[in-house]
């Protein structure tokens, strides 16, 4: 509305100082033809002033629509945030109540963010894939929880349900301007390599990077926490099985870069053991209050 007000505002001067400046040219020619050159140089001067005149009005009632257009998005930007901060704490929230999925989005978030950042994505795409982990099964709020919790297979009806949940989680997300670049990692996550996934049945290079990502994120933290049907599987274990289905199902590049990073976290995990062990007793001693 403000920006309407605005645009009107300016149109109106420009209107005005249009009228006035031909007015003024009109008295102009008419001096021509009467041969009065010096009222001619004089109605000149006046319409050139009003013409820098017009373009200082025009050109400041346009910074000051773009400091309000500025304003406008920042205020968008901060209810876009504060809309997103509410849904993962609904998230967080649904989560906490069993053991089993207390912590996950977050994981797979910290997760994904970790993979793009070993296939050296951009920086601020994997912010995005961080942000995105923890919101991408918002859609299974839609799922009935005794579906959720259930421990047998699921029969094809229950498995109907579950499979909308990419879709729910993508059009609940899609009002959100500052995830629009990760969105698709969301819509497709479930998709496999060989185009048995859903929704939508993509394969191979039709799924994009980051949703690839994703799915090997969501797929590792789940096969290494407890669930109702089974228990938590060792880390190597889970990297066999993903290795075992890939690229079948997983993208073995992801795979690969989950790996590594997980042989990094051992490894420092192993060197920060190594180095309590090495502390001698001495600088142990003068660490120690007195």
């Amino acid at each position: 509305m403000k920006k309407v007000k605005f645009l009107c505002n300016a149109g109106e001067v420009v209107r005005a100082v249009a009228i006035s400046a031909l007015a003024i040219a009109l008295g102009a020619y008419a001096m021509i033809l009467q041969d009065n050159h010096f009222v001619v140089a004089i109605l000149a001067a006046v319409v050139l002033l009003i013409a820098v005149g017009t373009i200082l009005q025009v050109s400041r009632a346009i910074q000051q629509l773009h400091h309000q257009h500025e304003q406008s998005r920042q205020a968008a930007l901060r209810a876009e945030w504060h809309y997103f901060k509410v849904l993962r704490r609904i998230m967080s929230a649904v989560e906490s109540r069993e053991p089993y999925t207390r912590g996950r989005s977050k994981r797979i978030g910290y997760l994904a963010r970790k993979i793009g950042e070993n296939l050296g994505l951009e920086p601020h795409l994997c912010r995005l894939l961080d942000l995105a982990g923890q919101v991408h099964d918002i859609g299974l709020l839609s799922v009935p929880e005794y579906i959720l919790d259930k421990s047998s297979k699921l029969g094809r009806e229950e498995f109907r349900s579950v499979r909308k949940h990419a879709e729910i989680s993508y059009r609940i997300l899609e009002p959100l301007t500052f995830l629009h670049e990760i969105l698709p990692a969301i819509r497709y996550h479930h998709e496999r390599m060989n185009g048995t996934g859903y929704p939508y049945g993509l394969r191979d290079d039709d799924i994009p990077l980051i949703a690839r990502i994703i799915t090997v994120a969501d797929a590792y933290d789940a096969m290494t926490h407890d669930r109702p049907h089974r228990p938590a599987l060792p880390t190597i274990e889970a990297l066999n099985e993903l290795k075992r289905c890939s690229p079948a199902g997983y993208d073995p590049q992801c795979v690969a870069a989950l790996e590594k990073l997980l042989n990094m976290k051992y490894l420092r995990r192993n060197r920060q053991s190594q180095d309590k062990k090495e502390t001698p007793p001495q600088r142990q001693a003068l660490s120690t209050p007195i």
